[in-house]
């Protein structure tokens, strides 16, 4: 790789803000943004564009990958079996079929693992560049009189791959779910962040990783 044509670049998936209301099984999603895409289950896509550097033949090596979020997730629903709350991200060099997704299916269960046949995300970990999800769980002690509580973490994993990519975009989904019942729940924005350089590749590997990438898509 040429030094002179490196070049480093951070990349940026942001994400908004959501909140519902629900009325005895009844939701009312106040976000922008977002869509249901299976039972108690709303989905933000948003991408990173990599046309320019596409078009001139440049590679991503991403060297990390992180996120930020813009404060806490609020809920104050009644019940107290089903509230926690699972929040999903990806970055994927390929576009995912997140169309019919259900709860179960996200509790645990990231992309690109070698898990038993019928579980949800069964993909190849190489165009999975980030990924991370988080479950909330409602926390007692730091609930007000009449209102809501903020949530703690229980839960945090990370499957991100961190492989170069000659993609022309990139894919970015964020996956909330929730059965929470009878309340309110906040979830603040998010953004990731992808540090990495950009640089040239011998013509031959560059070939290949276009022919993977092609392949990879193939197979969702």
């Amino acid at each position: 790789m040429s030094k002179e044509e490196d070049m480093q670049r951070t990349l940026v998936a942001e994400f908004p803000p959501m909140g519902l209301t629900d009325n005895e099984g009844s939701r009312t999603l106040f976000a922008t943004g977002y869509t249901t895409v299976g039972v108690n289950v709303y989905l933000y896509e948003t991408s990173i564009d990599l046309s320019g550097y596409a078009m001139d033949k440049k590679t991503f090596y991403p060297y990390s990958s992180f996120e930020q979020r813009s404060g806490p997730v609020i809920g104050s629903f009644t019940n107290t079996t089903e509230r926690n709350v699972v929040d999903s991200i990806i970055v994927s060099s390929i576009p995912l079929d997140l169309s019919d997704i259900k709860p179960n299916q996200l509790a645990a269960n990231l992309p690109g693992f070698n898990m038993p046949g019928g579980v949800a995300f069964r993909l190849n970990r190489d165009p999975l560049i980030h990924q991370h999800q988080i479950i909330y769980s409602h926390d007692s002690t730091t609930a007000g009189t009449g209102s809501g509580s903020i949530y703690r973490v229980v839960s945090s994993q990370s499957g991100s791959s961190l492989e170069p990519t000659a993609a022309d975009k990139l894919y970015c989904y964020r996956l909330i779910t929730t059965s929470g019942t009878n309340g309110q729940l906040t979830v603040p924005a998010a953004r990731v962040m992808l540090p990495g350089t950009l640089t040239s590749e011998p013509k031959l590997e560059y070939m290949m990783r276009l022919k993977r990438s092609y392949e990879l898509a193939n197979q969702v």
